[in-house]
């Protein structure tokens, strides 16, 4: 290339402009499922519905929401188990007692250890909860009691996990 100045001639060298690329597959063909270590946060969303367990029934079964009221997101830790409740078509205008159930170990829970949750005038409500992790317990699940009374009226469907 030449530039053309008064009087004079100029050679410009060429420029080389050199643009590195590289492509990384974001898909892979082979996947490999991975297990949570102990140290890990596992986080479930759960149906939350009206089928209950006989009072006193730890071990019945996985899915208890044969009509949904709402949902629970259970997080577990090494250490701790964590309830985000949300009942979107509960009861309206009650206060429930909250029984966050870890089997084995602290099933049936003889008194609510998760505090209390509280329906408005259409019936939606919602508590967070944080309960200690009982070694050993491999299940998890949430019961919503009247206060002051009876058997659960809600239960969370069940998750399971390593002790």
């Amino acid at each position: 290339m030449r530039l053309s100045l008064p009087g004079r001639f100029m050679a410009v060298p060429p420029v080389v402009l050199v643009v590195g690329l590289v492509f990384v597959s974001a898909c892979s063909s082979s996947h490999t499922a991975t297990t949570p270590s102990p140290s890990m946060s596992t986080s479930t969303k759960v149906a939350l519905g009206t089928i209950n367990p006989a009072q006193g029934d730890c071990t019945t079964n996985a899915s208890e929401a044969a009509t949904s009221v709402g949902s629970v997101v259970l997080d577990l830790t090494p250490s701790s188990f964590q309830a985000e409740i949300q009942v979107q078509t509960g009861a309206p205008n009650t206060t429930y007692e909250v029984f966050m159930q870890q089997v084995p170990g602290s099933c049936p829970q003889l008194a609510a250890n998760g505090g209390t949750l509280i329906t408005n005038s259409t019936g939606r409500g919602q508590a967070s909860t944080t309960v200690p992790r009982v070694a050993g317990a491999t299940t998890f699940f949430v019961q919503l009691v009247p206060a002051g009374s009876g058997p659960p009226e809600y239960t969370s469907d069940r998750i399971s996990a390593a002790s």
